[in-house]
C-alpha cells in the first residue's frame, strides 16, 4: 500500500512538472514604441473623422488595436505635455520650467524601464531639459535633429519624404540593433508643428483638393474665414497641411513594416499620440501660419488652451493578442500622466503609486474594464496667476483668476463635449466641491516660477 501510494505521488509529480515549469517561466516583456506627433488635433486623422486626410498607416493601428476617445494631454504646449508623459507629474508642480531645468530629482519612465532590463532610445524632438546626452533620464541612445559639419552643428537638411523621415530612420536602426529586446523607444516628430512647409513632391499628391467648408465643424469654418480675411488661400494651406500629415503617416508605415519584417509585431506595444491639440490661434497671422490647418473636430479651443480642443487628442494602442482589435473606448478618461504607471504595471516595474499623479489604466488598454479615475486631472500653466482646470468624472471646471473675471465655469462633458454650456449656477454643489479641490492643489504649487524664453510655453 505504501509503495502504491509512493508510485501515485511520483506519477502526479511528473505530470505536474511541465505545468510548474511553464508557470515559473518569465513572460516575455513587450517592446514599446511610442510615436508622438506635435500639435496634431483630434480631428486630423481619418480614423478620428477628418474628411480628407490620408492616414492609412495610423488608421491601421486603430483597426488592429484600440482607439481612445477621452485621452487628455497634461499640458497645453509641448514641454508640459512631455513632462507628464515622462514623469507622471503635473507640469505646474515644477518650479523651473522643465524645458530649461529638466526634471530635477523626479524619476522618469525610461529610468524605471532601464532598471527592468530595457534598452532605451529617444529620437526627434527633445524639449525636456538642457542635457540631451546619452544617459540622461536613463536613455541609452539619444538621436539628434542636428548633424555635425566642419563648421559645427546644423539642422539636418530637408528630406523629400517629409521632415520627420530621418527621425523614423534613426528609430528603425535602433529597433534593428535591439530587436532581441526588450526595448523602449520614443519617436517624437515635428509634424505638424509650425512651420508647415512640405516639399513640392508631397504637396503635388494633393493638387486636386478643394475645401468645402461644410465638411468641417464650426471652429474650422471660422479659421477658414480668418485665413481668407488675412489674404491666405485655404485650399493651398489645406493641401500643404495634409501633405505634412501624410508624410508622417508614411514614416509610421515604414516603422510598422520593419517591426513586421523583424517578427516583432506580436510582442511590441505601439502607441500613437499627439502632445496637444492643433493650433487654432495663429491662422490669421500671415505667412506660413496660413498652412496651420489643424482640426480639433468640434471641440472648443486648441493648443495654448486647456479646453478640450487643446487637451483631448488621439491615443491609439496596438498590442496584438492583448489589446482588443478594432475597438473604440469612449468611456475611459485617461491622461499622459497614466503612461508611466500603466507601462510599469504591464512590464512588472514596482512603483509606489502615491509617488505619481497618474493611474494604472492597463485594464482599459486590455479591454477588461473602462478606466474609472480615482484621482482628478489637473491643469495649470507655469505662472502663479494663471487659470486652473480640473476634470473629475464627467465634470470639468475652470477656476479663473480675478483678472480673467473670476467666474467659475462648469461643464458636463458627457452631455456637452464642446464645452458650450456653463452649468456652474445649475450645479452649485459640484462647482463648489471641484473649486475647493483646485484651490487646495494650487496652494501646494510653487509661489513663483523661474522664467523661460521658450516660445512654446
Amino acid at each position: 500500500m505504501i509503495k502504491l501510494s509512493a508510485c501515485f505521488t511520483l506519477a502526479f509529480a511528473l505530470l505536474a512538472l511541465p505545468a510548474a515549469l511553464h508557470a515559473a517561466a518569465p513572460t516575455a516583456q513587450p517592446n514599446i514604441v511610442f510615436l508622438l506627433a506635435d500639435d496634431l488635433g483630434r480631428g486630423d486623422l481619418r480614423c478620428y473623422g477628418h474628411p480628407y486626410a490620408r492616414t492609412p498607416q495610423i488608421d491601421s493601428l486603430a483597426r488592429d488595436g484600440t482607439r481612445f476617445i477621452q485621452y487628455h494631454a497634461t499640458g497645453a504646449t509641448c514641454c508640459p505635455a512631455r513632462t507628464g508623459l515622462m514623469t507622471s507629474k503635473f507640469p505646474a508642480t515644477y518650479p523651473t520650467y522643465p524645458a530649461n531645468g529638466g526634471f530635477a530629482d523626479r524619476v522618469t519612465l525610461t529610468e524605471l524601464l532601464k532598471k527592468q532590463g530595457y534598452v532605451t532610445g529617444h529620437f526627434g524632438k527633445w524639449h525636456i531639459g538642457p542635457n540631451q546626452k546619452p544617459g540622461t533620464y536613463g536613455i541609452d541612445v539619444i538621436g539628434s535633429d542636428e548633424e555635425e559639419t566642419p563648421e559645427g552643428k546644423r539642422k539636418k537638411p530637408a528630406d523629400e519624404r517629409g521632415r520627420d523621415a530621418h527621425i523614423y530612420d534613426a528609430a528603425i536602426t535602433f529597433i534593428e540593433k535591439n530587436q532581441h529586446g526588450p526595448f523602449y523607444v520614443n519617436v517624437w516628430g515635428h509634424v505638424p508643428h509650425h512651420p508647415v512647409n512640405p516639399g513640392d513632391a508631397l504637396v503635388k499628391r494633393w493638387a486636386d483638393l478643394k475645401v468645402n467648408d461644410a465638411d468641417f465643424p464650426e471652429q474650422m469654418r471660422a479659421k477658414f474665414t480668418d485665413v481668407r480675411k488675412g489674404g491666405g488661400n485655404v485650399d493651398d494651406g489645406m493641401r500643404r497641411y495634409l501633405a505634412d500629415i501624410e508624410s508622417l503617416d508614411d514614416s509610421v508605415g515604414r516603422i510598422l513594416q520593419r517591426l513586421d519584417q523583424l517578427g516583432l509585431r506580436d510582442n511590441t506595444i505601439v502607441v500613437f499620440n499627439s502632445d496637444q491639440g492643433a493650433d487654432m490661434t495663429k491662422a490669421g497671422n500671415g505667412g506660413l501660419r496660413f498652412n496651420q490647418m489643424g482640426s480639433n473636430g468640434s471641440q472648443r479651443g486648441g493648443k495654448h488652451t486647456h479646453w478640450e480642443g487643446g487637451m483631448n487628442v488621439p491615443w491609439i494602442v496596438r498590442w496584438p493578442g492583448h489589446v482588443p482589435a478594432g475597438r473604440t473606448d469612449e468611456q475611459s478618461v485617461i491622461s499622459g500622466v497614466d503612461w508611466l504607471p500603466t507601462l510599469c504595471a504591464i512590464t512588472g516595474v514596482k512603483i509606489n503609486a502615491s509617488d505619481f499623479e497618474g493611474e494604472d489604466a492597463s485594464a482599459a488598454w486590455l479591454g477588461q474594464a473602462p478606466h474609472v479615475r480615482t484621482k482628478p486631472l489637473l491643469w495649470k500653466t507655469s505662472a502663479p496667476g494663471s487659470d486652473s482646470f480640473i476634470r473629475e468624472g464627467p465634470w470639468k471646471l475652470r477656476r479663473p483668476t480675478r483678472k480673467n473675471d473670476g467666474q467659475l465655469e462648469l461643464y458636463n462633458l458627457e452631455a456637452d463635449p464642446t464645452e458650450s454650456k456653463n452649468v456652474a449656477l445649475q450645479q452649485p454643489s459640484v462647482a463648489k466641491r471641484l473649486n475647493a479641490t483646485l484651490e487646495a492643489w494650487v496652494a501646494t504649487l510653487p509661489k513663483s516660477y523661474i522664467k523661460t524664453d521658450d516660445p512654446d510655453k
